[in-house]
């Protein structure tokens, strides 16, 4: 396949199985070979998670030009710029991004939750309280991706019932599906989860 050419190409790989969560710099054949037998059901999950476009060989940065929404805004500075690879089921939890963003989805579809910096923030202070932590929202490690912190995010972002999701101003919810973009105002919070089966991609372009 086009992508097996690429196979040695070191990426930035997330594996999840239960509980258990690691980062590695991984051969892109692992998860080449893990997706072609892989579905919804597989306990073990592989997620290519911010493989910068910059460091991709030639003929892949090619693949993504940057667009051109991005290069004539601002100052045209593009900050950094990353594909996310997976197979459903797939989630980032809530975050909040320093720079404005351009996303777009090119394989599969992703629901996101989209919200107001002032809500975002009383959302993660809140749960930091139950937990009795100082965490920074500015700054986030592996905390956000596993364990309580994770799972009470995620009850209070995606949940519609109002007894769990404590803040009663509600975001925004949009699914992009393949071929559709969304830009992400600076600081805004927000939160993603592939919808459906089979494989999800996606790009962004952070800039200024």
């Amino acid at each position: 396949s086009y992508l097996g050419q690429f196979g040695a190409v070191l990426i930035p790989l997330e594996f999840t199985h239960g509980s258990v969560f690691q980062r590695a710099e991984a051969p892109f054949s692992i998860f080449l070979e893990w997706a072609a037998r892989a579905d919804s059901d597989s306990p073990q999950r592989l997620y290519v998670a911010q493989a910068r476009i910059s460091q991709l060989p030639a003929p892949l940065q090619d693949d993504f030009p940057t667009p051109e929404l991005v290069a004539k805004t601002g100052r045209g500075d593009v900050y950094d710029a990353s594909i996310w690879l997976g197979i459903a089921p797939t989630h980032s939890p809530l975050h909040r991004d320093p720079n404005q963003n351009l996303y777009i989805q090119l394989a599969g579809r992703k629901a996101v939750r989209l919200l107001e910096p002032d809500v975002g923030q009383s959302i993660f202070a809140a749960v930091q309280m139950e937990l009795g932590r100082q965490s920074s929202s500015k700054i986030r490690g592996e905390e956000m991706m596993k364990g309580e912190e994770k799972a009470m995010l995620e009850t209070r972002v995606w949940s519609d019932n109002p007894v769990e999701n404590h803040d009663e101003r509600k975001g925004m919810e949009v699914t992009l599906e393949a071929g559709e973009s969304m830009f992400i105002p600076q600081g805004w919070w927000h939160s993603m989860k592939s919808v459906g089966t089979g494989c999800t991609a996606s790009a962004n372009w952070w800039f200024r």
